[in-house]
């Protein structure tokens, strides 16, 4: 009979500014990563044992969260809410971490003169839907555009799915508008393209997610958890700085 895995596994971004941010996360936090080289995926915290880290690309962290194979990580909470089944266990313990700001939000055409908000958005839906036309929505994100545009009324739009630069869609004729991951709006500003009021589908941070029903059926992985999660609320408490819990162990 094997013997229950009592090793906990955090996960954390291996690629983009979400790898090199995090790494700093855990060493303002007092739990410095130790990597033997950059082409190893597999990590420890040596002031904390018993906690193997994995590196994966942000796209690839839920996903093995949800089945099992890691325990906690840290990501995008726009990444996870994206990504996540929400029929299976998983949820986020701590929420806005102070690193990983961004936004996902809707670039229009600068061009559109007389767009400036997303009321301005649905008249527009409305009249490709006049002409027969569906308006092409480009995103890497298409469940949280989808549902942020049903919820604003906008019912005639077509989702366009790219993985690469989506600022180029408008120009190059892939699409009508976009919907992108922003921090300070300068690559969309350069690339023709502008926000409007009430264009914002999420305001991300960094959070930490977790199987809660792995670590509530395993004692040891839970203790460990608790204590990791003890480490970093009680590195901001003594920075007088308030992070929001969102489950308890």
């Amino acid at each position: 009979m094997m013997s229950e895995t009592t090793e906990l596994k955090l996960v954390i971004p291996s690629d983009g500014a979400m790898y090199e941010s995090t790494l700093e996360f855990m060493k303002k936090v007092g739990l410095s990563v130790t990597r033997e080289s950059k082409r190893r995926y597999i990590a420890h915290i040596p002031n904390l044992s018993g906690v193997t880290v994995l590196l994966l690309r942000s796209a690839d962290i839920t996903a093995t969260i949800e089945d099992g194979s890691a325990d906690v990580g840290l990501l995008g909470e726009d990444r996870y809410l994206e990504l996540r089944q929400e029929n299976l266990p998983t949820t986020i313990i701590l929420g806005d971490l102070k690193y990983g700001d961004c936004s996902l939000a809707l670039g229009i055409p600068n061009s559109w003169s007389d767009v400036s908000s997303i009321a301005d958005v649905a008249e527009v839906a409305v009249e490709f839907r006049e002409r027969g036309l569906s308006m092409r929505v480009a995103t890497k994100s298409p469940r949280l555009t989808e549902r942020y545009l049903l919820s604003h009324g906008i019912n005639y739009f077509s989702l366009v799915r790219l993985s690469g630069t989506l600022e180029l869609a408008p120009e190059m004729g892939f699409a009508d508008i976009i919907a992108d991951i922003t921090s300070t709006g300068t690559t969309m500003e350069e690339n023709q393209l502008k926000t409007i009021q009430g264009g914002t589908i999420i305001e991300s941070e960094a959070c930490l997610i977790g199987n809660t029903k792995d670590l509530s059926s395993n004692i040891t992985k839970r203790n460990k958890a608790k204590q990791f999660i003890k480490t970093i609320t009680g590195s901001f408490e003594s920075r007088s700085t308030r992070i929001d819990v969102r489950y308890n162990l």
